[in-house]
Protein backbone atom coordinates (compact mmCIF):
# COMPACT_ATOMS: atom_id res chain seq x y z
CA UNK A 1 0.00 0.00 0.00
CA UNK A 2 1.17 3.40 -0.87
CA UNK A 3 3.22 5.08 2.36
CA UNK A 4 0.60 7.71 3.64
CA UNK A 5 1.60 10.43 6.14
CA UNK A 6 -1.01 9.51 9.17
CA UNK A 7 -2.07 12.82 9.82
CA UNK A 8 -3.29 13.21 6.22
CA UNK A 9 -5.75 10.58 6.20
CA UNK A 10 -9.07 10.83 7.66
CA UNK A 11 -8.17 14.14 9.40
CA UNK A 12 -10.36 16.31 11.57
CA UNK A 13 -13.40 14.70 10.58
CA UNK A 14 -16.50 15.07 12.59
CA UNK A 15 -18.95 12.58 14.26
CA UNK A 16 -22.16 13.94 11.49
CA UNK A 17 -20.23 13.19 8.64
CA UNK A 18 -18.85 9.71 9.65
CA UNK A 19 -22.31 8.90 10.64
CA UNK A 20 -22.98 8.99 6.93
CA UNK A 21 -20.71 6.11 6.19
CA UNK A 22 -22.55 4.44 9.19
CA UNK A 23 -26.30 5.10 7.33
CA UNK A 24 -24.85 3.32 3.96
CA UNK A 25 -24.36 0.30 6.33
CA UNK A 26 -26.99 0.42 8.15
CA UNK A 27 -25.29 1.01 11.63
CA UNK A 28 -27.05 3.65 14.40
CA UNK A 29 -24.86 5.02 17.23
CA UNK A 30 -24.73 8.24 19.04
CA UNK A 31 -20.81 8.77 19.08
CA UNK A 32 -18.17 7.90 16.16
CA UNK A 33 -14.57 8.18 15.40
CA UNK A 34 -12.22 7.04 12.84
CA UNK A 35 -9.02 5.50 13.95
CA UNK A 36 -6.23 6.77 12.34
CA UNK A 37 -2.87 6.42 14.17
CA UNK A 38 -4.22 2.71 14.73
CA UNK A 39 -5.51 1.98 10.94
CA UNK A 40 -1.87 2.84 9.53
CA UNK A 41 0.14 0.79 12.60
CA UNK A 42 -0.97 -2.31 11.49
CA UNK A 43 1.57 -4.29 9.35
CA UNK A 44 1.54 -2.32 5.87
CA UNK A 45 2.10 -5.26 3.84
CA UNK A 46 -0.91 -7.55 4.25
CA UNK A 47 -3.17 -6.31 6.93
CA UNK A 48 -3.92 -2.79 6.47
CA UNK A 49 -8.37 -2.55 6.72
CA UNK A 50 -9.68 0.39 4.94
CA UNK A 51 -11.54 2.10 7.55
CA UNK A 52 -11.90 1.01 11.02
CA UNK A 53 -14.39 2.75 13.13
CA UNK A 54 -15.01 2.79 17.44
CA UNK A 55 -19.06 2.99 17.72
CA UNK A 56 -20.82 3.36 20.64
CA UNK A 57 -20.93 -0.66 21.77
CA UNK A 58 -18.91 -2.00 18.78
CA UNK A 59 -16.01 -1.18 16.62
CA UNK A 60 -16.43 -1.74 12.87
CA UNK A 61 -13.51 -2.45 9.96
CA UNK A 62 -15.63 -1.21 6.69
CA UNK A 63 -13.55 -3.14 3.13
CA UNK A 64 -14.32 -1.90 0.26
CA UNK A 65 -14.19 -4.58 -1.79
CA UNK A 66 -14.72 -5.00 -5.95
CA UNK A 67 -14.95 -8.76 -6.85
CA UNK A 68 -17.00 -11.44 -4.97
CA UNK A 69 -15.66 -12.63 -1.40
CA UNK A 70 -14.39 -15.93 -1.19
CA UNK A 71 -12.51 -18.36 1.48
CA UNK A 72 -9.12 -16.03 0.80
CA UNK A 73 -10.60 -13.08 1.42
CA UNK A 74 -12.31 -14.44 4.80
CA UNK A 75 -9.10 -15.38 6.12
CA UNK A 76 -8.12 -11.45 5.65
CA UNK A 77 -10.70 -10.44 6.84
CA UNK A 78 -10.36 -12.67 9.84
CA UNK A 79 -6.78 -11.17 10.55
CA UNK A 80 -7.80 -8.10 9.84
CA UNK A 81 -10.11 -8.30 12.55
CA UNK A 82 -7.90 -10.52 14.94
CA UNK A 83 -5.00 -7.60 14.52
CA UNK A 84 -7.31 -4.78 14.96
CA UNK A 85 -8.75 -6.57 18.30
CA UNK A 86 -5.12 -7.04 19.55
CA UNK A 87 -4.03 -3.42 19.22
CA UNK A 88 -7.45 -2.13 20.08
CA UNK A 89 -8.18 0.56 23.20
CA UNK A 90 -11.23 -0.40 24.31
CA UNK A 91 -13.20 -3.45 25.19
CA UNK A 92 -15.96 -3.25 22.22
CA UNK A 93 -15.85 -6.28 20.29
CA UNK A 94 -14.37 -5.95 16.70
CA UNK A 95 -17.02 -6.53 13.51
CA UNK A 96 -16.30 -6.51 9.55
CA UNK A 97 -18.73 -5.06 6.78
CA UNK A 98 -17.75 -5.24 3.35
CA UNK A 99 -19.29 -2.80 1.06
CA UNK A 100 -19.10 -4.17 -2.51
CA UNK A 101 -21.60 -4.31 -5.90
CA UNK A 102 -20.30 -7.73 -6.89
CA UNK A 103 -22.72 -9.38 -5.37
CA UNK A 104 -26.06 -9.14 -3.18
CA UNK A 105 -25.89 -8.65 0.12
CA UNK A 106 -25.14 -11.36 2.45
CA UNK A 107 -23.78 -12.54 5.93
CA UNK A 108 -20.87 -14.81 5.67
CA UNK A 109 -19.90 -17.75 8.09
CA UNK A 110 -16.86 -18.63 7.68
CA UNK A 111 -15.68 -21.91 9.19
CA UNK A 112 -11.97 -22.05 10.37
CA UNK A 113 -10.24 -24.73 12.73
CA UNK A 114 -13.25 -27.24 13.98
CA UNK A 115 -15.49 -25.26 16.60
CA UNK A 116 -14.84 -21.91 15.60
CA UNK A 117 -17.01 -19.63 13.04
CA UNK A 118 -16.19 -15.92 11.71
CA UNK A 119 -19.27 -14.00 11.03
CA UNK A 120 -19.13 -10.73 8.32
CA UNK A 121 -21.70 -8.89 6.71
CA UNK A 122 -21.85 -7.90 2.45
CA UNK A 123 -23.26 -4.97 1.90
CA UNK A 124 -23.96 -4.43 -1.33
CA UNK A 125 -24.37 -0.67 -3.16
CA UNK A 126 -26.68 -1.16 -5.74
CA UNK A 127 -29.42 0.26 -4.16
CA UNK A 128 -27.13 3.56 -4.78
CA UNK A 129 -27.58 5.11 -8.71
CA UNK A 130 -23.87 6.38 -9.31
CA UNK A 131 -25.46 8.19 -12.98
CA UNK A 132 -27.52 10.08 -10.45
CA UNK A 133 -25.24 10.76 -7.69
CA UNK A 134 -22.76 12.23 -11.33
CA UNK A 135 -25.85 13.99 -12.26
CA UNK A 136 -27.03 15.70 -9.09
CA UNK A 137 -23.40 16.30 -7.84
CA UNK A 138 -21.12 17.45 -10.89
CA UNK A 139 -23.32 20.31 -11.77
CA UNK A 140 -22.92 21.62 -8.28
CA UNK A 141 -19.29 21.43 -8.62
CA UNK A 142 -18.76 23.27 -11.66
CA UNK A 143 -21.41 26.05 -10.89
CA UNK A 144 -19.32 26.61 -7.27
CA UNK A 145 -22.88 25.50 -5.39
CA UNK A 146 -23.10 24.44 -1.72
CA UNK A 147 -22.66 20.21 -1.40
CA UNK A 148 -24.55 18.14 1.32
CA UNK A 149 -22.22 16.11 3.30
CA UNK A 150 -24.05 13.07 2.06
CA UNK A 151 -23.82 14.13 -1.57
CA UNK A 152 -19.78 14.08 -1.71
CA UNK A 153 -19.29 11.19 0.27
CA UNK A 154 -21.94 8.60 -1.70
CA UNK A 155 -19.39 10.81 -5.05
CA UNK A 156 -16.52 9.96 -3.84
CA UNK A 157 -17.94 6.22 -4.05
CA UNK A 158 -19.41 6.60 -7.73
CA UNK A 159 -16.15 3.93 -8.98
CA UNK A 160 -17.18 1.67 -6.69
CA UNK A 161 -21.17 2.04 -7.31
CA UNK A 162 -21.04 2.20 -10.78
CA UNK A 163 -18.37 -1.00 -10.72
CA UNK A 164 -17.15 -0.70 -14.32
CA UNK A 165 -14.34 1.41 -15.58
CA UNK A 166 -13.27 1.98 -12.62
CA UNK A 167 -10.00 3.94 -13.29
CA UNK A 168 -11.63 6.27 -15.51
CA UNK A 169 -14.42 7.32 -13.00
CA UNK A 170 -11.37 7.37 -10.69
CA UNK A 171 -9.32 9.80 -12.76
CA UNK A 172 -12.88 11.89 -12.99
CA UNK A 173 -13.79 11.72 -9.39
CA UNK A 174 -10.48 12.58 -8.18
CA UNK A 175 -10.33 15.70 -10.81
CA UNK A 176 -13.82 17.15 -9.47
CA UNK A 177 -12.84 16.61 -5.89
CA UNK A 178 -10.44 19.03 -6.21
CA UNK A 179 -12.40 21.51 -7.57
CA UNK A 180 -14.80 21.51 -4.91
CA UNK A 181 -15.19 24.77 -3.30
CA UNK A 182 -18.74 24.82 -0.93
CA UNK A 183 -18.30 22.19 1.74
CA UNK A 184 -16.93 21.80 4.85
CA UNK A 185 -13.34 20.51 5.22
CA UNK A 186 -14.81 17.58 7.68
CA UNK A 187 -16.81 16.16 4.21
CA UNK A 188 -13.70 17.16 1.93
CA UNK A 189 -11.30 15.48 3.77
CA UNK A 190 -13.58 12.32 4.34
CA UNK A 191 -14.23 12.04 0.81
CA UNK A 192 -10.57 12.42 0.28
CA UNK A 193 -10.16 9.85 2.09
CA UNK A 194 -12.60 7.34 1.01
CA UNK A 195 -11.47 8.42 -2.75
CA UNK A 196 -7.46 7.72 -1.57
CA UNK A 197 -8.32 4.16 -0.35
CA UNK A 198 -10.46 3.63 -3.75
CA UNK A 199 -7.32 4.74 -5.98
CA UNK A 200 -4.82 2.67 -3.91
CA UNK A 201 -6.77 -0.53 -4.14
CA UNK A 202 -8.06 -0.52 -7.71
CA UNK A 203 -5.84 1.74 -9.63
CA UNK A 204 -3.42 -0.88 -11.83
CA UNK A 205 -0.31 1.61 -12.86
CA UNK A 206 1.83 1.69 -10.01
CA UNK A 207 3.37 5.15 -10.47
CA UNK A 208 0.12 6.88 -11.51
CA UNK A 209 -1.85 5.28 -8.64
CA UNK A 210 1.14 6.95 -6.06
CA UNK A 211 0.86 10.17 -7.95
CA UNK A 212 -3.04 10.49 -7.29
CA UNK A 213 -2.47 8.95 -3.58
CA UNK A 214 -0.19 11.70 -2.97
CA UNK A 215 -2.25 14.19 -4.81
CA UNK A 216 -4.97 13.48 -2.60
CA UNK A 217 -2.54 13.60 0.55
CA UNK A 218 -2.14 17.59 -0.57
CA UNK A 219 1.64 16.32 -1.93
CA UNK A 220 1.67 18.16 -5.17
CA UNK A 221 5.34 17.66 -5.93
CA UNK A 222 4.48 13.91 -6.65
CA UNK A 223 3.11 15.55 -10.02
CA UNK A 224 6.39 16.46 -11.43
CA UNK A 225 8.49 13.43 -9.47
CA UNK A 226 5.66 10.87 -11.68
CA UNK A 227 6.59 12.90 -15.05
CA UNK A 228 10.65 12.48 -14.61
CA UNK A 229 10.85 8.90 -13.73
CA UNK A 230 8.35 8.52 -16.89
CA UNK A 231 10.54 10.38 -18.71
CA UNK A 232 13.64 9.11 -17.23
CA UNK A 233 12.65 5.16 -18.00
CA UNK A 234 13.24 6.38 -21.58
CA UNK A 235 9.49 5.33 -22.07
CA UNK A 236 8.36 5.68 -26.43
CA UNK A 237 7.37 9.48 -27.46
CA UNK A 238 3.98 8.95 -27.36
CA UNK A 239 4.55 7.51 -23.45
CA UNK A 240 5.98 10.91 -22.55
CA UNK A 241 3.72 13.26 -24.35
CA UNK A 242 0.55 11.36 -22.63
CA UNK A 243 1.99 11.48 -19.24
CA UNK A 244 2.50 15.26 -19.96
CA UNK A 245 -0.58 15.92 -21.18
CA UNK A 246 -2.08 14.24 -17.58
CA UNK A 247 0.44 16.74 -16.12
CA UNK A 248 -1.20 19.45 -17.37
CA UNK A 249 -4.56 18.35 -16.67
CA UNK A 250 -4.11 17.76 -13.29
CA UNK A 251 -2.22 21.54 -12.72
CA UNK A 252 -5.26 23.44 -14.85
CA UNK A 253 -7.85 21.51 -12.37
CA UNK A 254 -5.80 22.90 -9.33
CA UNK A 255 -5.87 26.05 -10.78
CA UNK A 256 -9.61 25.82 -11.60
CA UNK A 257 -10.44 25.33 -8.43
CA UNK A 258 -8.89 28.23 -7.04
CA UNK A 259 -5.12 27.59 -6.54
CA UNK A 260 -2.62 29.92 -8.05
CA UNK A 261 0.91 29.46 -9.89
CA UNK A 262 2.35 31.50 -7.32
CA UNK A 263 1.04 29.11 -4.92
CA UNK A 264 1.60 26.21 -6.94
CA UNK A 265 5.28 27.20 -7.70
CA UNK A 266 5.51 27.68 -3.78
CA UNK A 267 4.56 24.44 -3.33
CA UNK A 268 6.50 22.29 -5.67
CA UNK A 269 9.41 24.39 -6.95
CA UNK A 270 8.98 24.86 -10.12
CA UNK A 271 9.16 28.45 -11.35
CA UNK A 272 5.92 30.21 -12.80
CA UNK A 273 7.85 30.57 -16.06
CA UNK A 274 8.32 26.33 -15.81
CA UNK A 275 4.56 25.68 -14.85
CA UNK A 276 3.32 28.27 -17.89
CA UNK A 277 5.66 26.31 -20.13
CA UNK A 278 3.99 23.13 -19.33
CA UNK A 279 0.59 24.60 -19.76
CA UNK A 280 1.30 25.99 -23.39
CA UNK A 281 2.64 23.09 -23.87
Amino acid sequence: MTSFAEDKIFKNINEEDAKILLDIVDKKTVKVKIWTKELRLLDPKDYVPDIILELDFENIIIELQSTPVDDEFSKRGLTYVAVANRVKENDKDMNLIVLTTAEESKTIKYQFNNESVFTYHVINLKDLDGDKIIATVEPKIKKGLKLESRELILYALVPMILGKDMEKYIKRVVQNLFQVKNATESVKNLSYGIEWLIVDKFVKDEEYRNVLCDLLGDRMTLIFEYGDRREKKGRDEGMKEGMKEGMKELIENFISSGTTLAEISKKTGKSIEELEEILKD
